[in-house]
This record gives structure tokens, sequence and C-alpha cells, in this order.
């Protein structure tokens, strides 16, 4: 693929990859704000901007949904002629296994968007819980973990890959750039601390279904081949993404330790806060790097 149309696809995956988290962050921020048991801020959720920013990232995900055919077309293709790529893509979307699964994740963004339009009623997110697995399906199987077919081991643990990947970084760029620096200027210590615990133990869960599924997915993509880590270009690029993880989690692990399981005080809240936006800052280098993974071909690839 020309390097040009390398450049828009990583932009593409990464660009959809940053909406998915923030969708699936604004949702588990708007239900942390609304736990009834939970000490309730200043301000209830809808004074937050999420429900905007929720639309803003559906709209990126239709966007980049919606030219997606053509650079499969330029994947295909080898060209980098744009009426010639339009062309085909009627085709692949019609007659290609990744055609089918543009039309699933289409399904899944209709759903999704009508959901949101709903609010919050209860048949709404449990349907926009039904579009987002499907949403990620949809991603799951159209990667190299679908290379041995659908509905497969691997490709159930790519699905739990990317679904605890977006809780991790959702619910971190979300709570460090909108939710906590609002709940430290406008709600008391005591909330800013429930909300960050309940962060805290949610992105725990999620990260170690990511580490488990990582470790799976990454041995198979490498072949099982451990000196092809540092050999391929997708290892080195794998490299790089896991120093910048274990930064991310560094920093998480600091809240926690150093924060959130102490006594609750003015200079622990501001290091809170610095310590969750570096983590927040450190998952967009991490996310454009996993876009950058999937237009990369593993080594297993050229088995």
């Amino acid at each position: 693929m020309a390097s040009p149309i390398l450049f828009f696809s990583v932009l593409l995956a990464a660009s959809s990859d940053a909406s998915y988290a923030l969708i699936l962050g604004i949702g588990l921020a708007g239900w942390w704000l609304a736990a009834p048991n939970a000490e309730q801020p200043a301000s209830p959720p809808s004074a937050y901007p999420l429900r905007s920013l929720l639309l803003v990232c559906i709209g990126v995900l239709m966007l980049a949904h919606l030219v997606r055919p053509w650079f499969l077309a330029a994947s295909m293709s080898g060209s980098t002629g744009f009426a010639e790529n339009l062309a085909l893509a009627p085709t692949i979307l019609s007659s290609t296994h990744q055609g089918t699964l543009w039309y699933l994740n289409s399904l899944g963004l209709a759903i999704l968007l009508v959901t949101v339009l709903l609010g919050r009623k209860p048949v709404a997110i449990w349907s926009a819980i039904g579009a987002l697995c499907l949403i990620a399906f949809a991603k799951a199987a159209s990667g190299h973990a679908a290379d041995q077919g659908d509905f497969t081991l691997t490709e159930l643990t790519q699905l739990l890959h990317i679904l605890a990947t977006a809780v991790w970084a959702g619910s971190v760029l979300i709570s460090g750039l909108i939710i906590l620096p609002r709940l430290a200027r406008h709600a008391g210590i005591a909330t800013l601390w429930t909300y960050g615990n309940r962060l805290s133990q949610t992105v725990t869960w999620a990260l170690i279904v990511l580490v488990l599924s990582g470790i799976y997915t990454s041995d198979r993509e490498l072949n099982n081949s451990l000196p092809a880590l540092w050999t391929s270009t997708w290892g080195k690029i794998l490299l790089i993404k896991v120093a910048f993880v274990l930064a991310a989690l560094s920093l998480g692990a600091t809240s926690r330790l150093f924060c959130l399981q102490r006594p609750a005080t003015g200079r622990r809240t501001t290091l809170l806060l610095r310590l969750i936006l570096a983590e927040a800052i450190v998952m967009v280098f991490i996310l454009c790097l996993s876009g950058l993974l999937a237009n990369t071909a593993p080594p297993m690839a050229n088995m």
C-alpha cells in the first residue's frame, strides 16, 4: 500500500478506535456520576458536555465507516486512484467478507445512534450495549484474528481485547480530560475520591482482560517466534506500544496506591489529577500505535 494511503489508513483506524473508546468512556462516566449509592457531585451528569461529545464521537465513527470501503479497495487493488477505487467499492461490499462486516457495522452504528437519541431509557441503554458489542465484533472479524474464520477462539480473544482496551482508554480519557477536573472545581474531595475509586476498579478488571488477551494474540501474530518480536516491523511497533502501556500502567498504579488508597487531601487531589491527565495523554499514543499495528502485516501473515 502506498505511503500516503497507509498514513490515512492509520489515521482512520486511530480515530475510529479513539471515538469508540470515548463512547464507552462516556457511558461509564455517566453511570458512575449517576450511581445512587455514591455521593452525588455538585452538578448532575447532564451538566457535563458528555452528550454533545457522544454525538461527535458517533459522527466520527460514521464518517470513518463511510470512507472505509474506499480504503479497502485501495488495499486490494494497490492503486491510489480515487475514481478507480471508488468504482471497486460496490463490488467489495457486495461480494466479500469485508463487505458483509461493513453492513454489520452499519447496523451497529444505526442502533447506537437511535439509542442515543432515545435518551437514558432502560431499553435504550441495553440496546446501546448490544450495538457497541456488535461494532466490536465487526472490528475483530475484519482483522488478522479472522484469518482462520469467524467465531474462533482467536476472534473471541480479539473481541475481548478490543472491549477491554476501549474501557481502559475511554474511561481514562473522559475522566482525565473532563470529569475529574470539573469534580475538583465544583464538588467535594469525597465525591472525587468516590468517582476515582470507581474508575480504578473498572480499569483494573479491564487491564486483566487486556493483558491476558494481548499475550495470546501477540503470540499468535508472532507465529510463536520470540525473535520476530524485534526482527519484524510488526514486532517492533508492538514493543513500542508495550512501552507506552507500561508507562500508563505505572501512572495508574501510582494514582491508586499513593492517592485513592489513602485519605483524601488537597495535595493528593492535585497529584491524582496530574497522574490521570498524564495517563490520558499516554493513551492517545497507545491508540495511534494500535492503528498502526492494525495496518501492518504480522509475521504470521508472511508464513
